[in-house]
């Protein structure tokens, strides 16, 4: 027999632990029922989320440290950002975490557990563990990721996250997959060696490799830094790879030649244009990377999530019933990640050339109202004149048969 319950997360990452307390919070989910569902302890760091925010964004009290100004190494261009009124912030997972956990302990109805989810029942809302069934009245996935997107697997990755659900999502339809994928290293110094108030937002200064790679960095301190190598690509690197370039960034750009690694992180995040379907199956209602959270031609989810989640939460306060069509992103940004995507999938643009054309001609702050999905058209109409503007012309103008799709 299933234990019942309102609503159950599956998946207590960051949407399922936004969403609960989202809920929680508020008087018109009092006295229901929570059961947020993970398999891990989320007692460790295991990823670090970065974004942009102004002062007045609503955020959760877990920033570890943030920047007011970005270095940018691109193609004709080496500039320091000012990017006021935004500032560039860093959240450790484990601070995340533990806040949420805190904060879950203050609310009598939420229910947490440790187990592995085996299989989600849409129709009935059961959600089956090794720990036993427990059925929900609503229930919020984020555990199972349905997108067609296979990365190779690698010693450091060897079981990919996202199932398989075909080449497209119908058979005359061709939605573009890439991966976002990336290693970090927590580095300390034996002398000072960063300037903890300047982060470096992309360093492109690497070799392509008919990709799209760079390097950000974090620094923490004058003697400790974060500093991440990332690809764009459609499926992940050799193991050795990743290693290597950090090694050689640290020692030929940075121009360090002793450190020590505190802590290393790898991390692998889908970017597609796969069409993540607002309408619930049966009981479930996904969210997360499920839901297509994650920003497509960027990888982007920290404040996305937190600004989908509270949208959603205040739109079912208000009507008294859940609306996924409010987590689904404007139509205009879907198709201009569409044909980003695109571009960089067949190479038209490089990523590193897209980049360093915004940042050589536009404000930063422009650029990031952009990412954000908060841009006008006119903003839009800036845009498109930045980057080379033929190849995504051109792209656009190819991807028009699939617009009802996206």
């Amino acid at each position: 027999m299933a234990q019942q319950y309102d609503l159950i997360f599956a998946g207590g990452g960051l949407s399922g632990l936004t969403l609960a307390l989202e809920c929680a919070g508020r008087p018109f989910f009092q006295g229901k029922k929570i059961l947020v569902i993970d398999r891990d302890e989320k007692n460790r760091n295991d990823r670090t989320w970065c974004f942009w925010a102004t002062g007045d964004e609503p955020l959760p009290p877990v920033v570890f440290k943030s920047w007011d100004k970005c270095l940018f190494y691109g193609d004709q261009i080496e500039r320091v950002l000012d990017i006021a009124p935004y500032r560039y912030h860093m959240v450790r997972g484990l601070d995340f975490y533990a806040w949420a956990k805190s904060e879950m302990a203050k609310h009598p109805d939420i229910h947490r557990i440790t187990a592995n989810i085996l299989e989600i029942e849409a129709v009935s809302g059961t959600v089956k563990t090794d720990l036993g069934d427990f059925q929900g009245q609503r229930v919020f996935n984020s555990a199972f990721t349905k997108i067609p997107v296979l990365p190779a697997a690698n010693a450091e990755y060897p079981n990919p996250p996202f199932s398989i659900s075909g080449n497209s999502a119908g058979p005359e339809h061709d939605f573009t997959r890439l991966l976002q994928h990336f290693k970090g290293w927590l580095i300390e110094t034996p002398s000072p060696a960063f300037d903890p108030a300047i982060m470096t937002f992309m360093d492109y200064r690497l070799e392509q490799e008919g990709e799209t790679r760079f390097v950000y960095v974090l620094p923490l301190t004058e003697t400790r830094a974060l500093v991440e190598f990332t690809v764009f690509s459609p499926s992940l690197c050799p193991a050795g790879v990743y290693d290597a370039a950090l090694n050689r960034y640290i020692r030929e750009f940075l121009k360090i030649e002793t450190f020590r690694i505190e802590d290393s992180e790898f991390g692998v995040i889908p970017m597609t244009d796969y069409p993540f379907s607002p309408v619930p199956e049966g009981k479930v209602i996904h969210i997360g990377t499920a839901g297509g959270f994650v920003k497509a031609s960027s990888g982007y989810a920290f404040k996305r999530t937190q600004r989908k989640l509270r949208a959603f939460a205040d739109a079912w306060e208000q009507s008294g019933a859940p609306d996924p069509a409010v987590l689904r992103a404007p139509w205009r940004f879907r198709f201009y990640d569409s044909v980003m995507l695109r571009v960089l999938r067949n190479q038209s643009v490089g990523g590193k050339a897209f980049f360093s054309g915004l940042f050589r001609q536009l404000p930063p702050q422009l650029v990031f109202r952009f990412l954000d999905e908060e841009s006008t058209f006119a903003d839009d109409l800036r845009l498109l004149q930045a980057p080379p503007t033929w190849p995504f012309l051109k792209t656009a103008l190819k991807q028009l048969p699939v617009l009802p799709y996206i």
